[in-house]
């Protein structure tokens, strides 16, 4: 048996009386066919129920779902003697603190998938201002020369080639959903693309800097030109730059979320006009003023990596994110299960079961599969 939350949760369930039967009849298959489960149990059971009770129901699951992502890693590496011996001397409050650095693995059948089962969401493309669209390469390297284009793609990082540009005419990278993408714009500046994001951009940038992010999220490292500032357009607001590091988030129909790394910009909606300094972030809202907030760059530049944290989000919010990253269509249940709000972290290179299980702890919501389709209820 590995040595995980999920077993746990269900046995220690069990012993309170909250267990549900569709969970008392996983747990009795479980234990039925895993002696190491079976003696896990009995050591649960030997810890004072009062006190178990009392540590168990005063434990936030919400906030402890962060927590139990981040430390993960490290805990993995605990043998599983060090795990249950501490259990066995700990108290029931230090029991389930300790419960929340465990890994999160749910046994699962054997069976194929629903995710293998998806559709890749396509590939990546570019599409010329005269209608012609360029499919992109996923991995591999791929080079393209012709008088509208001029680029290399090697394993998502598109390199712009300027000797050729187009006379005037604008390009838009289309990223689809489960991809991310580089793009390595003629003046020396960088931008990466997350799933489902629209970049356009011009070949030969270096006068005129400015791109339009018409959706999706981007990170921008601008070369530094006092001459020639760069701007980045976006449906709800601009940002002006320098030379500087920023995340801007424009997923969002009539908002527009900029975080500021390193240097300084100025972010423009409407007659407003606010100066950000690193570590802060502009919030534009359609008809509000630009609200300005500290922001976790770990948090917010996580995506670069695969990540997502999900922070009193919305099951809608939620869905986008598995779509995007997914290319997986939610189907909720009930009316206004949509704006139930939930924490957690998404990591797009490990099974979207992982995710599911976590989720259905909180007891807020329950994601399941029903044939290809993924639930909320």
């Amino acid at each position: 048996m590995e040595d995980n939350l999920y077993i746990r949760l269900l046995i220690i369930r069990q012993i309170l009386g909250q267990i549900t039967p569709e969970e008392q009849q996983e747990l009795d298959a479980i234990l039925e066919a895993d002696p190491d489960a079976r003696t896990l149990r009995e050591e649960l059971l030997s810890l004072p129920k009062d006190e178990l009770r009392d540590a168990f129901t005063s434990f936030d699951v919400n906030a402890g779902l962060l927590d139990v992502y981040d430390r993960e890693t490290d805990m993995q590496r605990r043998r599983r003697s060090t795990i249950v011996r501490s259990i066995l001397s700990a108290t029931a409050a230090a029991l389930i603190a300790g419960i929340v650095y465990f890994t999160w693995v749910k046994p699962s059948p054997v069976q194929t998938s629903p995710i293998a089962m998806t559709g890749e969401g396509g590939s990546a493309s570019l599409l010329l201002e005269d209608g012609t669209t360029i499919p992109l390469k996923d991995t591999g390297l791929q080079q393209h020369h012709s008088t509208g284009a001029s680029f290399t793609n090697n394993n998502r990082v598109l390199e712009l080639d300027s000797e050729k540009p187009p006379a005037d005419g604008w390009t838009t990278l289309v990223v689809p959903a489960r991809l991310d993408y580089q793009v390595k714009l003629t003046d020396g500046s960088s931008v990466w693309l997350n799933s489902r994001s629209r970049l356009k951009f011009r070949f030969e940038n270096g006068r005129q800097r400015e791109v339009f992010l018409e959706a999706g999220e981007a990170y921008f490292k601008v070369k530094g030109d006092p001459q020639h500032p760069f701007t980045v357009h976006t449906p709800q607001g601009d940002v002006q730059v320098l030379g500087t590091e920023f995340n801007v988030n424009a997923y969002t129909q009539h908002k527009m979320v900029a975080s500021l790394i390193s240097g300084k910009v100025a972010v423009k909606s409407g007659v407003d006009r606010i100066e950000l300094n690193p570590g802060s972030e502009a919030l534009v809202n359609a008809g509000e003023s630009i609200k300005v907030e500290a922001f976790d760059p770990n948090r917010t530049l996580s995506w670069r990596s695969g990540v997502h944290y999900f922070e009193n989000a919305t099951v809608d919010e939620i869905a986008e994110m598995l779509d995007r990253w997914f290319n997986i269509q939610i189907r909720l249940d009930a009316p206004g299960i949509g704006r139930e709000r939930l924490w957690g972290r998404l990591d797009r290179n490990q099974p979207i079961q992982d995710f599911i299980d976590v989720i259905n702890l909180t007891g807020d919501v329950t994601f399941y599969w029903k044939g290809n389709e993924l639930h909320v209820k």
